[in-house]
């Protein structure tokens, strides 16, 4: 008789403790979905409206054979909008002298940039590294070896 009556008084959780539990369940899952959407959101809109230069690389060489030393490279415009470079380094060293055929790089088209040194400053067999910036701030950062 007694053992029925201790069943009889166990139970799980009482209903208040349940809708508690799921509340919290309930919030969690939205903190989560909030977070996803608006990381979502907040990369689709950044840059202008999605909008920004990204450059790359088809191909880079030097000329060291003439009294004017030179770097050249094919550069792709594979942003979204027209950039312009305008600054180059070589090893960290600021080189002001840059040409780019075109002056504006639109989206999707290939400029080729020729990097100028004036002193004798690319050697045979030394590999640089070369880093162009744009009036943006867009960058390319790449090596190459001087033949």
């Amino acid at each position: 008789m007694k053992m029925k009556r201790l069943s009889r008084y166990k139970r799980a959780f009482s209903a208040v403790i349940a809708s508690l539990i799921l509340m919290l369940l309930a919030v969690a899952a939205g903190v989560v979905v909030y977070g996803y959407v608006m990381g979502w959101i907040g990369g689709a809109t950044g840059h202008d409206a999605g909008q920004y230069g990204e450059l790359s690389l088809d191909t880079a060489y030097t000329n060291t054979t003439d009294s004017n030393k030179t770097i050249t490279a094919y550069v792709r415009n594979v942003g979204a909008k027209s950039v312009t470079p305008n600054g180059s380094y070589v090893n960290d060293f600021i080189l002001t002298n840059i040409t780019s055929t075109p002056a504006d790089i639109a989206p999707g088209a290939v400029a080729n940039i020729t990097i100028s040194a004036t002193t004798p400053f690319l050697t045979k067999n030394t590999t640089y590294q070369v880093k162009i910036v744009c009036t943006d701030s867009t960058t390319l950062t790449f090596s190459v070896k001087a033949k």
